[in-house]
């Protein structure tokens, strides 16, 4: 049985990986987190079966020179602050990245994922590649393509075969704009400004389906991969037409859409073809599924207050 190594293992996307792994496939996963009942929450939240198959190791005791990963197939990086953490939160976040990078490149270890964003490519207007320079407009993103620099640093003279990191699109479950964009129909009116910003989005179930397959593929990996939807955006006014399809759907009525037109740049969307060719993965839970998931999510709270 393979062994994964996984930080930020309590994670949304944490979980939903680790659930693969253990209860799909024969993996057994070294879980790291600040805490154990951090894991036993996500075991929990996620209802994993195979439990057992799951090792937790504390943050700091990852970076210990006594810890033995002789026995490691792979390891997945996603530890980092998110975006509305504090400046501060977040440069500790690339320090962690760095001495888990450094520890993991000693090591007898296959392969390697370093989870990016696709916030690295800024606000370009066309569908970014993996060719597309780099231009972080934020102290987040340009986190994360120093955490990018530092990985290579530290696997390109390493003995470690495979190492990649994977700039993930916008995932529906860890932004605001859907979720609050969801409420207003339920309140009967959806505010807009702009309406033609472009957005991209994957769900998380897509997310651990495309890592999982990338652990499994083939050797002779690329340095960078794009994943999400290829070549799939939709602007503001297009995704409040169908937060109000859905909001009909589920008993709420048709909300108004009022629009204050406003001239607003903001470009998402990536080119993923890389990715799927490599891996033979491609998302299935489309925008529509993703909005109908979140108003499933915000009756089921109103139902447990």
């Amino acid at each position: 049985m393979k062994k994964i190594l996984i930080t930020g293992a309590n994670g949304m996307l944490g979980g939903k990986i680790i659930k693969r792994l253990v209860d799909l496939l024969d993996f057994s996963v070294i879980a790291v987190s600040s805490t154990e009942e951090k894991i036993q929450a996500m075991i929990q939240r996620e209802n994993i079966e195979h439990a057992g198959r799951i090792q937790f190791l504390a943050n700091e005791n990852l970076l210990m020179s006594n810890v033995d990963l002789s026995d490691v197939y792979g390891a997945v990086h996603l530890a980092f602050a998110r975006r509305i953490r504090s400046a501060q939160d977040i440069a500790q976040s690339i320090c962690y990245a760095s001495a888990v990078f450094k520890k993991l490149s000693g090591t007898d270890i296959s392969r390697v994922i370093n989870l990016s964003s696709q916030g690295i490519y800024g606000n370009t207007e066309e569908y970014r590649t993996e060719e597309t320079p780099p231009a972080p407009v934020n102290h987040y993103t340009m986190a994360k393509y120093a955490a990018e620099i530092i990985f290579n640093m530290c696997f390109d003279n390493s003995g470690v075969r495979d190492y990649t990191s994977i700039r993930l699109d916008m995932v529906s479950q860890s932004q605001n704009l859907l979720p609050a964009l969801c409420k207003q129909a339920i309140g009967g009116k959806i505010q807009l400004k702009g309406g033609e910003q472009r957005f991209s989005f994957i769900d998380a179930e897509d997310a651990a389906e495309g890592i999982v397959s990338m652990l499994l593929s083939s050797p002779k990996w690329e340095k960078v991969y794009n994943m999400g939807w290829d070549r799939c955006r939709y602007t503001l006014t297009e995704i409040a037409d169908v937060v109000a399809d859905v909001s009909e759907k589920f008993g709420y009525g048709r909300p108004e859409v009022i629009l204050e037109k406003q001239d607003i740049s903001l470009w998402s969307g990536m080119d993923s073809m890389r990715f799927m060719e490599h891996t033979g993965w491609k998302p299935e839970i489309e925008l529509q599924i993703m909005i109908e998931k979140i108003f499933a999510e915000l009756l089921n709270s109103e139902v447990n207050k």
